[in-house]
């Protein structure tokens, strides 16, 4: 009967773990009749037979499901037919379904991940012309776009590339001389558009994938290498080492020590369980904040203590993930995470810090490679860390003015009509927003932004975030200002409906600490009608451009230069720098993707 059978071009490719045999084969076939209720006797069935230079096994029965739009105590089925077939050839395993599934059992003893590199040559090759292309945002914030998709009869003259490094490619449709085809990487799936065929013809398809899937000398469209290049660990030279281990400290300090965290950190105490109060958390999270060297003994990864001596941990890099098998610090000894919204001690989910920070791939993890890094559960190679950064460096302007700075915005005065000599608000006032023609001070209350500059000619609008903080080149300073900055993105457009309740506010003095200062909130641009008319014209205009700015003295430019000097030399950055390098792309990459440019003024 398998000669009736007609299906779509379409299959799962692996790379191939074990070698399957007969009884492999039969096994499979069984395991998958017992998944399902009431199989029949099979339509059809091949066990490893040879077509042409593949070895085909199929099995092909019906069997009863229940009905989609019943509940279950309807007690009604339907019986449908499903086949599964399995294609061998060279190291890949092509899969052909419909109906029926793999046992987890078999893909665990069989299938391997296709390296995406792999597929991309034979899909995503020099002459391919991409028609659909669906991305996936590399970060894991909760304020930038999660994904987005394209569709057009040629995306490279169509797709926006100014933030393409920070986006994945989780699927794509091309157009190749040979015919139209669809990939996605992340399953390995690859289809090809056109009339179904046959069963010979099916195997012979998915053999001639699988010889492109071996073509190692095959090119790949520039298009796609414009788009972040994630790599599966198995791509992970065998001479290549993990050398650092960082613990991602302001994440964990965002969900334990925000107004509205969700979790709470707990431990046993003299009366039973306790909440750790916020001054023992801050500790905790300084024990954490190190860089962790990682040395390879007796075939382990053991992890360090910061001064190299004792081991506190161990690393496992799997197939798909790398896994921190244990932390053993005195500090979070006995320390368990509970979500806040469950009562204390009753969270069935509660689950040591150690392994908190494991599940929630909270590490960054640094290699002997310095192009290489895994962070937030997957490895990425960024050249820019290699290459002197110049891209990166762009978005950074050096004010010498900020070297000087004593405080974030200084003391409150009754009757003072600036902020004080030396605070960063002084500085954004007078020197980083000296050019705007309109400046509100838009602090506190429902701020958008710290200060909000406005030029009439040409249309221009600034939203600068001030920060104070000893000079560092972590990412803990950077993300408070980052959050602030991207949830405001979409304020950029001051929507005429959004503008009565602030103007109300900015008519206002400034006041803090308890204190009315006769600072104005309206600091140059007129009188509030004024300020009304230049705001409505600005944001109608056609050449309008937008700019965000982090304003900062804890961090300097030539720190940063240097650091990238160091990398491209050969020594290896810290892992801190490693995020805050990549806190701060996503940052570049959210304003990018709203319309607006990104920057950091720093120290020089």
């Amino acid at each position: 009967m398998i000669e009736h059978l007609v299906a779509g071009r379409a299959a799962y490719f692996h790379s191939r773990r074990r070698n399957l045999s007969h009884d492999a084969i039969e096994r499979l076939f069984r395991t998958v009749r017992a998944q399902v209720r009431a199989a029949s006797q099979n339509l059809f069935k091949l066990n490893r037979v040879a077509v042409e230079d593949c070895l085909c096994s199929a099995v092909c029965f019906s069997y009863e499901r229940p009905v989609g739009f019943l509940d279950e105590e309807a007690d009604e089925h339907e019986r449908v037919f499903g086949f599964l077939m399995v294609i061998e050839k060279s190291d890949c395993i092509a899969i052909i379904k419909s109906g029926l599934d793999l046992p987890p059992s078999f893909k665990a003893a069989h299938l391997g991940k296709l390296l995406t590199e792999r597929l991309e040559r034979a899909i995503a090759r020099e002459n391919a012309v991409f028609e659909q292309l669906r991305l996936r945002n590399m970060s894991t914030s909760k304020l930038a776009l999660r994904s987005k998709s394209f569709e057009a009869s040629d995306l490279e003259n169509s797709v926006p590339l100014a933030s393409a490094n920070r986006f994945v490619a989780q699927g794509y449709r091309v157009r190749l001389p040979e015919g139209s085809y669809s990939a996605t990487p992340t399953t390995g799936r690859i289809s090809a558009r056109g009339n179904p065929t046959g069963y010979t013809g099916l195997v012979a398809w998915a053999g001639a994938m699988i010889d492109l899937l071996d073509e190692e000398d095959a090119t790949t469209a520039p298009f796609i290498r414009n788009f972040a290049r994630p790599l599966d660990l198995d791509a992970i030279p065998p001479a290549v080492r993990p050398t650092f281990l960082a613990i991602d400290v302001p994440s964990l300090a965002e969900s334990l020590l925000e107004a509205d965290a969700p979790l709470r950190l707990v431990a046993d105490g003299e009366a039973g369980l306790v909440e750790l109060a916020r001054a023992e958390i801050e500790a905790v999270l300084a024990a954490l904040d190190e860089s962790f060297p990682i040395r390879r003994t007796a075939g382990n990864l053991s992890v360090r203590a910061a001064t190299g001596a004792a081991e506190i941990g161990r690393l496992r890099i799997g197939k798909t993930r790398i896994s921190l098998r244990q932390l053993q610090l005195p500090a979070i000894a006995d320390l368990r995470v509970e979500e806040r919204a469950q009562p204390l001690g009753e969270d069935p989910n509660a689950l040591p810090l150690a392994r908190h920070i494991d599940r929630n791939d909270l590490f960054t993890i640094l290699f002997s490679d310095i192009a290489l890094a895994y962070i937030e559960g997957s490895l990425f190679r960024d050249q820019t860390l290699v290459g002197g950064g110049e891209e990166f460096l762009r978005h950074l302007i050096a004010l010498p003015e900020l070297a000087d700075a004593t405080s974030e915005k200084g003391t409150y005065a009754a009757g003072q009509t600036q902020f004080s000599e030396g605070s960063v608000f002084r500085i954004v006032a007078e020197h980083t927003a000296a050019e705007c023609d309109i400046l509100i001070c838009d602090d506190l209350g429902d701020e958008w932004a710290d200060f909000i500059g406005l030029s009439t000619s040409p249309g221009a609008i600034a939203f600068y975030h001030a920060k104070h903080g000893a000079r560092s080149l972590g990412a803990s300073p950077f993300h408070e200002a980052v959050g602030q900055a991207m949830k405001n993105l979409g304020r950029m457009t001051l929507a005429a409906e959004t503008l009565p309740p602030k103007f109300a506010s900015w008519a206002e003095p400034y006041r803090n600490g308890g204190v009315e200062t006769a600072v104005s909130r309206l600091m140059r641009g007129g009188t509030p009608e004024e300020i009304e008319a230049h705001i409505a014209n600005i944001r109608m205009a056609p050449d309008l451009s937008k700019r965000v700015y982090i304003v900062t003295s804890s961090l300097s430019r030539g720190d940063v230069a240097a650091a990238f000097a160091n990398a491209a030399g050969g020594t290896a950055p810290s892992p801190h720098f490693v995020q805050l390098y990549w806190l701060l792309t996503n940052y570049f990459a959210a304003c990018t993707e709203m319309g607006a440019t990104g920057y950091v003024m720093c120290q020089p």
